[in-house]
């Protein structure tokens, strides 16, 4: 359920080669060369990535080097607007400053002109993603070899599998630690939709559903009913969230441990607890809603929570709250890609339409509530 994207591969090259031209200062001499390594004919569920190798002159000898640019999509989108240089700062400024594993962030280049969107370039490294499609949940043998898909996080020991999936817990408390005020991000205290605390994120997450979703899904408006009745009084313990906390979104080394955080275009002020439900859910999301049992090295919900408890030095106290707000944030999201992939009129999109109102997040709202199944 990717959502297509329109490049043309020569064109790209060009205006990349070009721009890499430019940037290359001081030391390097002359580009030799720009090589799409992994530009492919879709995206993901939003922003437009872009693998290259380039290749020039530096003190008389061929450097080479990989990297990721990272773009705001064209046309139909799943976020209103895209802020790929509020993500490039988020990059460097952590990457710099504190201990948490990020690629280095090397540009940003607002003009359009470029490549049609602004975007960002970064550092390519080297290790191991767990997959989203088909799930790194899914067993090895039930994957077609054409897909050439890495089995990795199934074939890792249950030992293996442990020391991932609770380095993944221990980062997010390194990003919930994060002083945002310290660190400049005065830009995320997002004032329009309401004083910072509930009411400026409760604002937005209202606004992006009534935005995203356009047919009526009982068993969404009854979770937002819900959330509306049960917001927390947590205002005191808003800090810095990544937004999109899930294994997908990890890069982990030989050693099983984080090697890099991708994807912070979702970045906010929350309670932290929000990062944790997203983690924990997303679990579930590849699990329990698609018939697979979790993975044999994954500690129980309760031990994950009393190790970020721990780590934080407080009781994660709204956990119910933000699963629901999860659940209900998800199946917007999921509503708006499958608006996106009609508008671009991707391939199959027609035969996936009904998962614009019933998709894994919208089943697993009804199960939590006691409600029936969307249609």
């Amino acid at each position: 359920m990717a959502i297509p994207q329109q490049r043309d591969p020569e064109a790209t090259t060009a205006a990349l080669t070009a721009w890499m031209g430019d940037r290359l200062e001081g030391p390097y001499e002359r580009l030799v060369e720009v090589r799409l390594a992994g530009a492919s004919a879709v995206s993901g569920f939003s922003s437009d990535t872009i693998i290259f190798d380039a290749t020039w002159q530096a003190d008389g000898r061929a450097q080479s080097q990989g990297f990721v640019l990272r773009a705001a999509p064209v046309g139909a989108a799943v976020f209103e607007e895209y802020e790929i240089g509020l993500q490039y700062k988020v990059i460097k400024t952590l990457g710099e400053h504190t201990d948490i594993p990020l690629p280095r962030a090397y540009w940003y280049e607002p003009d359009t002109a470029v490549l049609g969107a602004e975007f960002m370039v970064m550092e390519r490294l080297d290790g191991r993603v767990p997959a989203d499609n088909p799930p790194y949940t899914v067993p090895a043998e039930f994957l077609p070899p054409e897909l050439g898909v890495d089995a990795w996080v199934q074939s890792a020991t249950p030992e293996q599998q442990r020391t991932l999936w609770l380095d993944g817990i221990d980062t997010l408390v390194k990003i919930a630690k994060v002083d945002w005020r310290a660190m400049g991000f005065d830009e995320l205290d997002r004032t329009k939709w309401g004083a910072l605390g509930q009411e400026q994120l409760f604002g937005y997450q209202r606004h992006y559903f009534e935005w995203a979703v356009r047919k009526p899904v009982a068993c969404l408006d009854h979770a937002w009913a819900w959330l509306e009745a049960n917001r927390p009084d947590d205002d005191h313990l808003v800090t810095f969230s990544w937004g999109d906390a899930r294994l997908g979104n990890l890069m982990f080394d030989e050693q099983f441990k984080v090697k890099a955080v991708f994807d912070w275009e979702m970045v906010r002020l929350a309670n932290p607890e929000f990062d944790l439900a997203w983690y924990l859910w997303f679990d579930k999301h590849f699990t329990e809603a698609i018939g697979l049992p979790r993975l044999p090295g994954f500690p129980s919900d309760e031990e994950c929570i009393e190790r970020w408890e721990t780590a934080m030095g407080r009781k994660a106290e709204h956990l119910e709250f933000y699963t629901v707000l999860t659940m209900a944030w998800f199946a917007a999201i999921m509503a708006r890609v499958m608006q996106s992939n009609m508008e671009h009129g991707a391939p199959g999109a027609e035969d996936m339409a009904p998962m614009e109102t019933n998709n894994l997040a919208t089943q697993m709202l009804a199960k939590h509530f006691g409600l029936p199944a969307p249609e």
